[in-house]
């Protein structure tokens, strides 16, 4: 999927007697045009870093990938006319991965900047110093089976708002090293000290996730491939 355009839509829970379920199930069936790979994570109720059981404020997250950006936003209006969404482009960033499959648990958090930075410096320090702290500093690979950075590019929020976000990371961990990315984990709590430095820490969801990869074009490759 080379320079596919990749967008990510948090879904708000919806009174609507068709779920979002059976709402993108229904658009699939009746095709969307330059989709190339669709992904719904099913957002589980827990907070892992917490491990506080209330309920997450959303309900899914869709991940799909498009052949241009045209063809994206005309499936984020669909999204849009369904039920309340928060929608970002984003750019796929990998930063590890261990090379072993089937993936485990998969986590996915929201990053806003601090209110005194740019998108690009909350994005650069994420991309550097924050992934040195993590992966060099205190051994994060040990536990990450795969990472990647979302970096968004544009959003459908008002700039500044509370939904305005920068960035979503996304990661995998088996069950067995979950308590490694709890807040009293050493690793978590220097994450959580460098995060201050750039982001707005208030406006951070982590959601653990259940994936089920809906579609897949033709001659795309479906799944997490394991890089040559």
């Amino acid at each position: 999927m080379e320079q596919a355009v990749k967008l990510i839509s948090l879904l708000r829970p919806t009174p609507a007697e068709q779920g979002w379920d059976g709402f993108v199930q229904g658009q699939l069936a009746s095709g969307v045009g330059g989709l190339q790979r669709l992904i719904f994570n099913d957002v589980l109720p827990i907070n892992v870093r917490t491990g506080s059981t209330a309920p997450p404020p959303y309900a899914g997250i869709v991940e799909s990938w498009f052949a241009g950006r045209a063809d994206a936003d005309r499936f984020a209006a669909s999204l849009r006319g369904h039920g309340d969404v928060v929608q970002m482009v984003v750019e796929e960033v990998l930063i590890c991965d261990s090379g072993r499959r089937p993936l485990p648990n998969k986590i996915m958090v929201t990053l806003k900047r601090r209110a005194d930075l740019t998108r690009e410096q909350a994005q650069h320090h994420w991309r550097t110093r924050h992934v040195e702290v993590g992966l060099v500093e205190h051994n994060a690979a040990d536990f990450l089976r795969l990472y990647f950075q979302n970096h968004v590019t544009a959003s459908d929020q008002p700039p500044g708002s509370v939904c305005d976000f920068d960035g979503m990371p996304e990661y995998w961990v088996d069950p067995a090293d979950l308590a490694s990315v709890g807040e009293d984990s050493p690793v978590m709590r220097a994450i959580a000290e460098d995060e201050v430095l750039f982001v707005d820490r208030s406006a951070i969801v982590t959601m653990m996730v259940s994936e089920r990869e809906l579609f897949v074009a033709p001659g795309v490759q479906g799944g997490w491939r394991v890089p040559a």
